[in-house]
């Protein structure tokens, strides 16, 4: 049975609903659509929408298809142009149906599925503030992940599902298993549900992970499975110190590799401690953040779509707009996806740094409701 407070919260929101949107939300939403579209229309005109899969992802369903391996050879330069296959086999065994399709057909089906996967990401997370969506479509990160039609929207939908459904084993042992499996950049997550005392899910997790790797591996007859570590070496050494990396970062400071993976440990570590820390206080909002900035912090290739995953933490800890969902968009100012250069190195850094601090200082809306009611 709700509370008297809880039927007064609901019918002041009904209120709110039912009043007509502010010229702020008509304004946002314009501009939003209005960009995203001119975006999507252009980049298709040019043959970039859909980078990733256009360069990469399809070519190698293509290979597969015809008996090949999916992965560039270790000096192809395709890896420098950021046109090679390097994830495990199940992405491009995923895109086989796709292979027959024509180009820019399967360019805009893609486009369309990220778009779809942006907004199931905040409808997930409680969001019903049309300028959080709007918003949303104007991060850097954002248009950068629909352009390049790669994996970092829906690595951010399984982080969205997983915290939807963090109660629960089936939902995040899938969401985070398939994740993992496609990209390590989000095992970091692993620690979070580990440090939470799931331990169930953690274990499901590693177990769909295992076992979706290794049919996708065996689906294409373990072909590149013997030179695969080495390639994700070279490919490593070939973007981190160019990307926007603590490694990229230091890099860009001449301070050399060793000290910019020093510092990647470092940073990640103290993170991964914090999230920790916060999981044995109970608060697991803050704890989630910390993990979330942790798998970005970790991570010794760091591109703008990256960025992305912040948006879970933001939503959790934001459901309503701020100004904080508007942060994100000053990364325009830095719009090259590919490698970074002199001082812009530092500003996706500079922008994630205020946006994890924010979160991770103010109270939230529930923890402001506990003091509230307290006082």
């Amino acid at each position: 049975m709700r509370s008297a407070a809880d039927a007064s919260s609901s019918w002041s929101e009904g209120r709110k609903s039912s009043s007509p949107p502010s010229l702020l939300t008509v304004a946002l939403v314009f501009i939003a659509v209005l960009w995203t579209s001119a975006f999507i229309v252009f980049s298709l005109g040019a043959e970039l929408l859909a980078w990733d899969v256009r360069f990469a992802y399809l070519p190698a369903a293509d290979a597969i298809l015809h008996g090949h391996s999916p992965y560039p050879a270790l000096d192809d330069p395709i890896l420098e142009d950021q046109k090679g296959y390097v994830y495990p086999p199940q992405l491009a065994v995923a895109l086989l149906p796709l292979t027959k399709l024509p180009i820019d057909l399967v360019a805009l089906i893609v486009t369309a599925g990220m778009l779809v996967m942006l907004f199931l990401t905040l409808r997930l997370l409680g969001i019903r503030d049309a300028r959080c969506y709007a918003a949303s479509l104007l991060w850097m990160p954002v248009a950068s992940g629909v352009l390049l039609a790669n994996v970092s929207i829906p690595l951010a939908l399984a982080l969205a599902v997983t915290w939807r459904y963090r109660e629960r084993v089936p939902e995040p042992a899938i969401a985070l298993g398939l994740a993992v499996s496609a990209k390590l950049l989000l095992w970091p997550m692993l620690v979070w549900t580990l440090v939470t005392r799931r331990l169930k899910t953690t274990l499901w997790a590693l177990v769909v992970g295992f076992a979706v790797t290794f049919v996708a591996w065996a689906a294409i007859g373990f072909d590149g499975i013997g030179g695969y570590t080495d390639l994700l070496r070279r490919l490593s050494d070939i973007q981190s110190e160019n990307s926007y990396s603590i490694v990229g970062m230091a890099a860009t400071l001449g301070l050399g590799d060793p000290v910019g993976q020093v510092l990647t440990v470092l940073v990640g570590g103290g993170l991964l401690v914090a999230c920790a820390v916060l999981a044995r206080r109970g608060d697991e909002t803050r704890s989630f953040t910390c993990a979330v900035a942790a798998t970005l912090a970790l991570s010794p290739i760091v591109w703008l779509h990256y960025l992305v995953l912040l948006l879970v933490p933001t939503a959790i800890a934001r459901p309503r707009f701020s100004v904080i969902w508007l942060l994100p968009i000053l990364l325009w100012t830095s719009p090259r996806p590919g490698y970074a250069e002199g001082v812009l190195t530092f500003l996706p850094a500079l922008v994630a740094v205020i946006l994890v601090a924010v979160l991770l200082a103010r109270p939230t809306p529930n923890e402001r409701l506990v003091v509230a009611k307290v006082a």
